[in-house]
C-alpha cells in the first residue's frame, strides 16, 4: 500500500497543530504599514524578545565615559605619530614684555569647540594712557565689574584682602588695579580680539573726556568682588580670609537699596 495518501493528509494537520502562517497572510497590526511589518530584522527591536539584563554590561554613562577615554587615546596616538614633526616646530616659550595681554585657550581634543574662539584681555590700569587722576577714577567706574584692585584671578581682591599672601599688590603695576575683558560671542577668534580691543579704546576715550557727565568723586562699587569670593569657597588661607572679610563687609540696606553709598546722603543743615 502506498504512503502518498497518508502524507497528503498529515501535512495540513501538522500545519494546523503548529499554527504556522506566512507574513503575507498574518493580520496587519493597527497603525503599521505593510512595508514596516515585512521589513527584515524588525523583530530584533521588539522589547518582548530582548534577553534579560544580567548586570554583565556597563550603563549608558559608562559607555559615554569609554568613548571619551577612546577619544583621548586617539589624540595621544596622533601626538606620538607626529612627534618628530612637532619637535621640529617647537619653540622656546618667551614671556611677552607687553603690559596689555590678550590670551586664548585651545582645546586640542575638540578643534571645533566655540571656546577656542574666546579672547581675554588683561591689563593694569596704570599702563593705560589715562591723563589725570580723575580720568583713572572715571575709568574704574566705567569698567564696573571688569575692574579689580589686584590681578584677576586668585589675587583680585588686592593687598587689603589677601595681605601677605598677595605678591602682586606690591607690584607698581597694581597701584590702580587691573582690567579684564572677555569676549566669546563672535564666531571667529580675530573678531573677538578686535572686539575687546575696541572696548578698551572706548573706555579710555570716555575716561579722558573732560566734559564727561560722570563725576570723578563717585565711590567705586566693589560688591561684585565680594560676591565672587563667596562663590569660590576655596579652602586655602588666602580665600578663607577673603570670605570672612566679605561676610564682615556685607553692604548695608539704606532706603531699601543694598549698598547705597552713605556719602551720597544729604547732610543736615545746622
Amino acid at each position: 500500500m502506498s504512503l502518498l495518501p497518508r502524507l497528503r493528509t498529515a501535512v495540513p494537520s501538522a500545519a494546523r497543530a503548529f499554527g504556522t502562517t506566512s507574513a503575507k497572510s498574518a493580520p496587519r497590526t493597527p497603525g503599521k504599514s505593510k512595508e514596516d511589518e515585512l521589513r527584515p530584522g524588525a523583530e530584533a527591536y521588539d522589547l518582548d524578545d530582548l534577553n534579560p539584563f544580567l548586570f554583565d554590561d556597563t550603563t549608558s554613562i559608562g559607555h559615554r565615559r569609554l568613548l571619551e577615554i577612546d577619544a583621548a587615546r586617539q589624540l595621544f596616538s596622533k601626538l606620538e605619530l607626529d612627534r618628530e614633526s612637532l619637535l621640529a616646530q617647537a619653540r622656546k616659550f618667551r614671556e611677552p614684555k607687553g603690559k596689555i595681554r590678550i590670551t586664548s585657550t585651545v582645546d586640542l581634543s575638540d578643534p571645533d569647540s566655540p571656546y577656542n574662539q574666546k579672547r581675554v584681555l588683561v591689563a593694569p590700569v596704570s599702563a593705560l594712557p589715562l591723563k589725570t587722576a580723575d580720568a583713572i577714577q572715571r575709568f574704574k567706574l566705567l569698567a564696573g565689574p571688569r575692574w579689580s584692585p589686584g590681578r584677576p584671578g586668585r589675587a583680585e581682591l588686592g593687598k587689603n584682602a589677601a595681605g601677605a599672601f598677595n605678591l602682586e599688590a606690591e607690584d607698581k603695576l597694581s597701584k590702580d588695579g587691573w582690567l579684564k575683558i572677555a569676549e566669546e560671542r563672535l564666531p571667529l577668534g580675530r573678531q573677538n580680539r578686535k572686539s575687546v580691543s575696541d572696548i578698551l579704546d572706548k573706555l579710555v576715550e570716555a575716561a579722558n573726556d573732560p566734559k564727561s557727565p560722570l563725576p570723578a568723586n563717585q565711590p567705586i562699587d566693589t560688591r561684585h568682588l565680594l560676591a565672587r569670593q563667596r562663590k569660590k569657597r576655596q579652602r586655602d588661607g588666602q580665600h578663607v580670609w577673603a570670605r570672612a572679610e566679605a561676610l564682615k563687609r556685607r553692604p548695608e540696606v539704606i532706603g531699601g537699596v543694598r549698598g547705597f553709598p552713605k556719602e551720597w546722603l544729604p547732610t543736615k543743615s545746622a
